[in-house]
C-alpha cells in the first residue's frame, strides 16, 4: 500500500471516531489536532459561509470528498446538527419510572401478618396472633383469628376456633357460634347422626334473638322464579252466518 493510500486511511479511521462527538466545525478541528490531522475550511469568497473542507496529514493533503463521500462538507454538516440532537436528548433527565406498589399485608391491632398468615386466613382458616394492640392503645393480647365468608372482618376467640360446643339444637364449632352472634349467616359445621357432620346455613335476623334460623340454602342467594308455562288458548273464531241470497 503507497503511503497516499495509507494516510488517507488513517484520516478516515480519526473522522469516523471523533466525528459523534462533534457539533460544530471548530470541534472537529481541535479534535483532529490531537492526532496531527490539520484541517482546513474554504470560505466563500463574498460571505464568511463554509462551502468545503480539506484534510493534510504529513503533509499529503485530501478533499473532504476525496476521503470518503460522507466527508464532504455539505454531509458534514448535516452530521453536526444530527450530533446536537442527540446530545440534547442524552442531556435531558429521563422521565422517573413509577416504582412497583409495595406489597403490604394486612395489619391487625397493629400486626402486620406475615404471607403465610395472610394466606390460612384467605382460604378461611384460623391463626393463632400475638402482641395484638387492645383498644385502649396501651395493653397487648394474644387470640385466635378468623374471617367471616367475605373476608372482610375480622373475629377473635379464646378459643381454638374448631372446637366444637353446644348452641341451640346443634353442636357446632366456636367459630360459627361467634358469626352467628355477630349477626352474620354462617356455613356452620354441625355434628350430625353416626358421627359425621352436616353444614347447614344459620343466622340470627336480630342479634337478640334467642333462637337462630336454618336453612340447607344459602338464604343470600336469590333463587330466580321459573315463569308458568301457561298455555296459550287461541281465540275461536266465529262461524259465518251463511245468509240466503236475495
Amino acid at each position: 500500500m503507497v503511503e497516499t493510500d495509507k494516510v488517507k486511511y488513517y484520516i478516515h479511521d480519526v473522522i469516523k471516531t471523533v466525528l459523534p462527538n462533534c457539533k460544530v466545525p471548530a470541534d472537529l478541528k481541535f479534535a483532529l489536532q490531537k492526532f496531527g490531522i490539520e484541517l482546513e475550511y474554504k470560505h466563500k469568497r463574498t460571505s464568511n459561509e463554509i462551502e468545503g473542507v480539506s484534510f493534510r496529514y504529513n503533509n499529503i493533503s485530501f478533499k473532504g470528498s476525496q476521503v470518503d463521500r460522507k466527508f464532504s462538507f455539505g454531509n458534514l454538516k448535516k452530521e453536526f446538527q444530527k450530533n446536537i440532537k442527540r446530545l440534547q436528548e442524552q442531556a435531558q433527565p429521563k422521565a422517573e419510572q413509577p416504582s412497583p406498589p409495595v406489597k403490604r399485608n394486612l395489619i391487625i391491632k397493629g400486626v402486620e401478618l406475615t404471607d403465610k398468615q395472610q394466606e390460612a386466613l384467605m382460604s378461611g382458616g384460623h391463626i393463632f396472633l400475638e402482641n395484638m394492640l387492645s383498644k385502649d392503645g396501651k395493653t397487648c393480647f394474644s387470640a385466635y383469628l378468623f374471617l367471616n365468608d367475605d373476608r372482610n372482618k375480622a373475629f377473635f376467640s379464646k378459643e381454638h376456633p374448631d372446637t366444637f360446643v353446644e348452641y341451640g339444637k346443634y353442636e357446632m364449632r366456636v367459630r360459627d357460634k361467634i358469626l352467628i352472634e355477630a349477626g352474620f349467616i354462617a356455613k356452620a359445621k354441625v355434628k350430625w347422626y353416626g358421627g359425621g357432620f352436616a353444614y347447614p346455613y344459620l343466622w340470627k335476623t336480630d342479634k337478640s334473638d334467642a333462637e337462630y334460623k336454618e336453612n340447607w340454602r344459602d338464604p343470600r342467594i336469590i333463587e330466580e322464579q321459573k315463569p308458568e308455562n301457561k298455555q296459550v288458548v287461541k281465540p275461536k273464531h266465529p262461524k259465518k252466518n251463511k245468509g240466503k241470497g236475495m
